[in-house]
């Protein structure tokens, strides 16, 4: 195990108990996925939409330059205590209140996708919580 995949291991508890949404910056596709690799190993779920998002209290969410406005506002409102979705399916807004105790939301991305979601106008590094990036 590298240095780096070391100091991965001590930055998720951290992200334990935290009330803001934790962001992973990886430097490339690869190092993406050795951290993929250790969020699964470490019993977190990879959500693919703010839906997965809310059914699984240990979960990370990755992030590419296709990233929506559904998922910044979840990471906008998850510090707040009270998240509104709008289920598609329903039609209507449902008001979700996260356990924080219970809870750990991360959004794992790479530079180059980082760097052009920033483009977009989403600025997911002020949004976030605690970071981390090799």
């Amino acid at each position: 195990m590298t240095n780096n995949e070391e100091k991965f291991k001590k930055f998720l508890n951290i992200l334990a108990d935290q009330k803001e949404v934790g962001l992973v910056i990886a430097k490339n596709e690869k190092e993406l996925g050795t951290f993929v690799k250790i969020l699964n190993e470490a019993g977190l779920k990879q959500s693919e939409g703010v839906a997965d998002l809310l059914k699984s209290p240990k979960t990370y969410f990755v992030v590419s330059e296709n990233f929506n406005k559904d998922i910044y506002d979840f990471v906008v409102q998850y510090p707040t205590g009270q998240l509104e979705v709008f289920n598609k399916q329903l039609m209507q807004s449902q008001t979700f209140y996260p356990d924080y105790k219970n809870s750990v939301v991360i959004l794992l991305v790479d530079k180059d996708n980082l760097n052009k979601i920033q483009e977009k106008g989403f600025d997911i590094l002020s949004a976030t919580g605690p970071a981390f990036q090799a």
